[in-house]
């Protein structure tokens, strides 16, 4: 038996996950909104599968100390916390049940295969978007394709953008800016 997990996990099953009702959530900056949010409260913590979900899940952003991995996938966001599991943009029930649907089957499958998984506890997160805009050059020149630099700062936030796509970075001068944003990104 593994050394500081609860007793149900080593009781046969290899699901953490067995049963749940869904909710529906509107967003609550946004009444009368048409898209929706999934939830789930789980009747088992699932905080050790979390390190896993972490190695598993890429672009995932994992806070250890808060309990929470939050991951984004097509254009879709998942919050795994010990005891609830949330999946949204939805446009209407179906659909935030195959989201949550599918963020169940990612925890069982990751805790079925966890011998086989390093878990990982880097606390992930993406940066911050104001520490990449300072970065950028400024200039609004719209040649990486977007109408500002601080468009383009949260395109490289959100999906790692390649900063090749502006010229401006790449002139003498820039040479700093440009090691950074590599590193950050």
């Amino acid at each position: 038996m593994s050394a500081g997990l609860p007793e149900f996990y080593h009781q046969g099953s290899q699901r953490l996950i067995e049963a749940y009702e869904l909710e529906l959530c509107a967003p609550p900056c946004l009444p009368g909104a048409p898209s929706w949010s999934g939830r789930i409260a789980l009747d088992r913590d699932i905080e050790a599968v979390l390190p896993y979900l972490n190695t598993r899940l890429e672009g995932a952003e994992y806070d250890q100390e808060a309990k929470i991995l939050i991951w984004k996938d097509r254009g879709y966001h998942f919050a795994f916390r010990c005891r609830e599991i949330k999946a949204g943009p939805a446009q209407d029930r179906e659909e935030a049940l195959n989201l949550i649907e599918r963020a169940v089957s990612l925890v069982n499958t990751t805790w079925q295969e966890r011998e086989t998984l390093e878990p990982s506890y880097e606390n992930r997160a993406a940066p911050n978007l104001m520490q990449i805009y300072r970065l950028l050059p400024h200039t609004n020149c719209g040649e990486c394709g977007c109408a500002t630099c601080m468009a383009f700062a949260a395109q490289l936030r959100q999906d790692g953008g390649a900063l090749t796509r502006c010229p401006v970075l790449h002139q003498p001068g820039y040479e700093t800016s440009r090691v950074q944003l590599l590193a950050m990104l």
